[in-house]
């Protein structure tokens, strides 16, 4: 593959919701462009895209793919991206890289929830956008209704350049409306057929077509003058004019056809050649560089230079760097600066990426994506730059996890082996959460839902690692109410030669929250020697930490140690430890002891439609809802709810809003637990306790 300047190349990511046929029509591109010479199929895995055993388990994208496709002498670097919210993270980190976007919609299911998402993502970065709807030979296919409901949800400035030629099983091929025009294909849809307009179509298509003009037009005012004069456009105004608009936001081209059979993928090609801005007109990237003073980036090779790692994959010449260059060049066998750790690497082999293999090359322009092995510090979101001219690009902002389970080994499997694997998936999913909690002692592992954990337990599966997953404990606490006075701890033990004995006297009551233990010396006399004080005190903390209640730590209590007894030769540490932990203990119960239970801040992102039952349901959940606003098209209520009723909470939200709902979580604070649920904490932790015993 020769080198191509930024003028030459767009970087186009492939959007939408899962099942509308992304990895498919991708599989057509790579046919059509003579990458591969078998139609590659997601259902029966032949998926040149799809490599991941993942993905071909569930005829799913996980991770972003990346390919080089040569086109009417430019280059086009597709970036193939998944379609469901547990994969959020990676497909979202895949739009910040790329400067277009090319949406796929099934015809016969139109604009699903992971297509408005990531249309919004795209729109936010003021990506030019072509949306093509896909599966026009399926049953229900619907290429009227499907334009409709895109202009309706995804943006009213959507404008149909195509028309198709029948639908389902008799789709046949399209028409293009500028050009006026009809394509059909040959039966493995290389051959292009071109034609007249069907004469049962020619209203239809005068009447799309006036509609592209004067959309056109009412994009640009010289445009318009133009058409206010002419009563139209010429063809090569026409198209100038779409360039424009499209690069501008303003037009957003619908095309239509069937990457299954392979039809419509060589006029989306070429449009996407001929319409789509090139690198060099890409958008202008902000970053910080020396005292944190903003530096802009243009995608232009004569710059300094400045990268993006957007992504992290796992390849034969181990862990391979997926790089947009923003500006200036990269070279092979060459040093490069990472400026997000201030810190030299060296680039070995550049890679660019066609269908089942990595093809060198020498050097690499602005605007493209190329993948460096074998870097030793660089991670996800980190900046490549010019040592002398830095700058340091925004990283990506991960996502809270949504789901927590408790991780627990299966087999012979060492703890030190897990640890490892879990950090070397970390280092290509940042989304993918791994925390250890002290106060539960267990291993947590969080993500974006249920299918990127189990994708997860598949990768472990693949290197010998089994576990199990559980639901995680809630770190309950326990503490007080009541008070305790003049309490006896007392140790005494003679077993023959020198005894044990010990004995304190305590008053508790509770402490301010957050405030664990007050420990108050009121030792007067020497009741107890001073060198026992700190063993009292060692074994009131150590009983707090195994609780007295159901076994959870205790917490903000304030104890006042203020008389005791002992003896000249059987007294020592161990004997007042054991007598301040008794002594503790016995005031603990006389004190009203409940149940803590931690809350969690939670932000409930939702369409309008759905906050009665959203807000029925927290308040079901025990949730105090703290507020309410707008967020673009969405509402948010923001509550403060109890750990334990957000466990299922991510499977809830996405069956009653249809996946339209998102949430994130935040610790927030301890509360007193009602009574009747404590009992019922209380008893099953007792009985857990009856079975170690």
């Amino acid at each position: 593959m020769r080198n191509y300047s930024e003028a030459e190349i767009r970087d186009v990511v492939v959007i939408g919701h899962g099942g509308s046929g992304k990895t498919s029509l991708g599989e057509a591109i790579l046919f059509d462009a003579k990458l591969v010479t078998r139609l590659g199929r997601v259902d029966d895995e032949t998926s040149n895209l799809d490599t991941e055993p993942e993905e071909k388990k569930r005829r799913g994208t996980i991770n972003p793919h990346v390919v080089a496709v040569e086109w009417q002498k430019s280059k086009l670097n597709l970036i193939d991206s998944a379609g469901q919210g547990d994969f959020v993270f990676d497909t979202l980190t895949a739009i910040g890289a790329a400067d277009c976007a090319l949406c796929v919609v099934s015809a016969s299911d139109g604009v699903q929830v992971y297509t408005e998402k990531t249309w919004e993502a795209a729109d936010a970065l003021h990506l030019p956008r072509v949306v093509f709807v896909n599966k026009m030979d399926r049953e229900r296919a619907d290429f009227e209704g499907v334009l409709d409901q895109v202009r309706r949800v995804l943006s009213p400035s959507a404008v149909a350049l195509q028309l198709p030629i029948g639908s389902e099983s008799s789709f046949e091929g399209v028409v293009d409306l500028v050009a006026q025009k009809s394509y059909r294909f040959s039966d493995d849809g290389r051959e292009v057929i071109v034609g007249d307009i069907p004469a049962s179509m020619a209203a239809a298509v005068a009447e799309a077509r006036n509609k592209i003009v004067e959309e056109v037009a009412g994009s640009d005012d010289e445009l318009m003058s133009i058409y206010f004069d002419a009563g139209t456009l010429t063809d090569d105004e026409l198209h100038v004019g779409l360039q424009r608009a499209i690069a501008a936001g303003k037009i957003f081209p619908v095309l239509c056809g069937s990457a299954a059979q392979n039809r419509g993928i060589q006029p989306l090609l070429d449009t996407l050649v001929s319409l789509l801005p090139p690198a060099s007109l890409g958008r202008v990237w902000t970053g910080t560089g020396k005292s944190s003073a903003e530096v802009r980036r243009s995608p232009r090779s004569h710059e300094p230079l400045s990268a993006y790692v957007f992504k992290i994959i796992p390849s034969e010449v181990g862990k391979l760097a997926l790089v947009r260059i923003v500006s200036g060049k990269i070279s092979a066998d060459a040093p490069i600066w990472n400026s997000t750790h201030d810190k030299g690497e060296r680039v070995g082999q550049l890679y660019v990426f066609t269908p089942g293999k990595r093809t060198s090359v020498p050097e690499a322009h602005a605007g493209d994506i190329v993948g460096i092995a074998k870097l030793k510090s660089t991670r996800i979101g980190d900046t490549f730059s010019d040592e002398k001219e830095p700058v340091k690009f925004a990283p990506p902002q991960v996502p809270a996890p949504v789901v927590r389970y408790s991780l627990h080994l299966k087999g012979k499997t060492d703890e030190a082996k897990l640890a490892q694997k879990l950090h070397d998936i970390h280092e290509e999913d940042l989304a993918l959460s791994v925390e250890y909690d002290a106060a539960t002692k267990e291993t947590l592992i969080g993500g974006c839902g249920p299918i990127h954990i189990e994708a997860t337990l598949d990768k472990l599966r693949r290197v010998g690692v089994e576990v199990e997953l559980a639901p995680p404990r809630v770190p309950y606490l326990e503490t007080i109410r009541g008070r305790a006075k003049n309490v006896e701890g007392k140790h005494k033990k003679q077993t023959g030669g020198k005894g044990q004995f010990g004995v304190c006297f305590l008053d508790l009551e509770p402490a301010p929250r957050g405030s664990n233990l007050i420990f108050e010396d009121a030792i007067v006399g020497g009741s107890i020697p001073r060198q026992f004080i700190p063993s009292v005190e060692k074994g009131i903390r150590e009983r707090m930490s195994r609780g007295g209640l159901a076994g959870y730590p205790i917490t903000d209590v304030k104890v006042r140690l203020f008389d005791g007894k002992y003896h000249d030769v059987d007294s020592d540490s161990r004997s007042f430890e054991m007598a301040g932990s008794k002594g503790f203990l016995t005031a603990f119960k006389q004190a009203s002891p409940v149940l803590l239970e931690p809350y969690m801040k939670i932000e409930v992102s939702i369409p309008e439609e759905y906050m009665g039952s959203i807000i029925g349901d927290l308040n079901n959940r025990r949730a105090h809802i703290s507020g309410m606003e707008s967020q673009g098209k969405n509402q948010v209520v923001i509550a403060q709810i109890p750990m334990s009723e957000t466990l299922d909470y991510s499977a809830f939200l996405r069956s009653a809003t249809g996946g339209r709902g998102s949430f994130s979580l935040a610790a927030s604070h301890y509360a007193e637990m009602p009574q009747n649920l404590a009992d019922k904490v209380i008893a099953a932790k007792k009985h857990v306790e009856e079975e170690e015993e």
